[in-house]
């Protein structure tokens, strides 16, 4: 049957939502593996304990950079992508609030770094945690143009930043460590990422949202952070705990295993870079089906079943390949770290229905009526996370994350068979079940077979990648990028360029 008007309209959407998912996610993760290389010779080069002391540090900078956040980029893409004369004026003002908090992280982390070199005498972790903390400003602001570019749908142009960086980051981090092999060096070598990316993404943003002007408006400030604070409140507990982990272990078995458990599971952040591509490119365009829950069902459906797929797949095929692939990357000394990267994986599809369906609720205005369940989910892993790390070690970490997320998965899973209607029906569910048998006889010849880590990763990879190829086809997502491409759909369009004045 032909599509009906409104059904080639989503269909472009959908099709707009896969292509700037592919600009975000798929890009920079195929360039992220591609730096895994220089990555082994980083690990191999400073050793574990140093690498761990520089991922112990890294941790301590990304929890001070949560208060630079407090909910803000989770509503800035929400205020921005309605366009209007206005966005303009909140992008300046979401500019200056989040400058202020950056500066005040960089001072916790100073402290933190004090207490560190006093308290513990950890002179080392205290140098490379002060050098780490400088990157948090251009972090900072580099996350607020990039959703402002994001609700405009330039994509593009952030996967363009996100590359440069990217390439300057990996030559200066190799050189680095080739000719000081040390942890403070590495961290000094990662703030050319941040700094090269604000400086790209400040340019394309001047030439749509104006030049950036920093304004003191406490009281337009305590507006902002008044709307965004229940975005804030609901995923700070969880942040903190994911960050806190490599900290917990580097306390409980010294630095070496905390390098060990950070570079396996560094593969597994990789690819959730791209749940969150995808949720980032989706979230413009449903919010502007007007909270109409059918439309927000079906293209939730065309999204989120393909994604839930592969991921599914994916981690089925690298059960028996985890180690295999983190002796391939990192060295063979890294291997204990195999079994915690294979249950990380099993995480990927369980967050990735957590976010998406998190996401239509927002879409319908129903923030609130799933908000809970985060709370219940963060409990559980706070609970077991010490827990399970001291009786099973670094496997301990990502399980009491699984196993919350899967609180929060199922709680939320029930609420969207009520609020969208046939998102878990037969009509998804049963192609979805027959597709991810595909990945198990992987699994099963990797057990049978006695294989070299090369050989394993190869067997797994090229498995996936033809599923990834034959699935694509047979469902026709691939169609759904010509729509947008042709223009037909496209959305964001509501924010002329700006143009300056004579």
């Amino acid at each position: 049957m032909p599509e009906t008007p409104r059904q080639e309209e989503d269909s472009a959407r959908i099709g707009m939502i896969w292509k700037n998912a592919g600009w975000l996610g798929a890009v920079p993760i195929l360039l992220n593996f591609v730096a895994l290389f220089s990555t082994g010779y980083i690990t191999r080069r400073v050793g574990p304990e140093h690498f761990g002391r520089f991922s112990i540090a890294l941790s301590y900078t990304t929890l001070a950079l949560l208060i630079t956040d407090l909910g803000l980029r989770a509503l800035s893409v929400r205020d921005l992508s309605r366009g209007g004369a206005g966005a303009r004026h909140r992008l300046h003002d979401l500019v200056s609030l989040r400058l202020l908090l950056a500066v005040a992280a960089v001072l916790i982390a100073w402290g933190i770094a004090a207490i560190l070199r006093i308290a513990a005498g950890d002179v080392e972790l205290s140098s490379v945690l002060l050098v780490s903390s400088l990157g948090i400003i251009p972090t900072s602001l580099t996350g607020t143009m990039t959703d402002g570019l994001i609700a405009r749908d330039q994509a593009r142009a952030t996967t363009k930043a996100t590359f440069w960086s990217g390439v300057l980051l990996t030559i200066a981090s190799v050189i680095a460590v080739a000719i000081w092999p040390n942890e403070v060096a590495l961290a000094a070598s990662y703030l050319i990422g941040p700094m090269i990316n604000y400086t790209m993404l400040a340019r394309r943003s001047r030439a749509i949202y104006g030049p950036i002007r920093l304004r003191w408006r406490p009281r337009q400030w305590r507006v902002l952070v008044h709307r965004a604070a229940p975005f804030y409140r609901i995923n700070i507990v969880g942040v903190a705990l994911g960050r806190i982990e490599t900290p917990l272990i580097g306390a409980l078995f010294g630095a070496a295993m905390a390098g060990y458990y950070a570079a396996a599971v560094s593969l597994a952040d990789r690819l959730g870079a791209v749940i969150d591509s995808v949720t980032t490119a989706a979230l413009p365009t449903l919010m502007r089906l007007g909270g109409n829950a059918s439309r927000v069902t079906d293209v939730l459906a065309r999204i989120l079943h393909p994604l839930l797929g592969a991921l599914l797949a994916g981690c089925i095929m690298a059960t028996m390949g985890a180690t295999a692939a983190v002796t391939v990357v990192f060295g063979a000394q890294y291997a204990p770290g195999g079994p915690a990267l294979a249950i990380a994986l099993f995480l990927l599809p369980v967050s990735a229905v957590n976010a998406l369906v998190f996401e239509g609720f927002v879409a319908i205005r129903r923030v609130d009526f799933v908000a809970g369940t985060i709370l219940r989910g963060q409990l559980v892993t706070g609970a077991l996370l010490p827990l399970l790390v001291l009786s099973l070690g670094l496997p301990g970490a990502p399980l009491a994350k699984l196993i919350g997320q899967l609180f929060v998965a199922l709680a939320r899973v029930g609420a969207s068979r009520v609020a969208f209607e046939g998102l878990w029906g037969p009509r998804y569910l049963r192609p979805l079940f027959w597709r991810t048998l595909g990945a198990v006889p992987v699994p099963i010849i990797l057990w049978l077979g006695d294989f070299r880590p090369l050989v394993a990763v190869a067997v797994s990879g090229g498995w996936f990648l033809c599923w990834v190829a034959a699935t694509a086809h047979s469902s026709g997502v691939l169609q759904l990028l010509r729509p947008a491409q042709s223009g037909r759909g496209a959305v964001g369009g509501e924010l002329p360029p700006y143009i300056p004045s004579a």
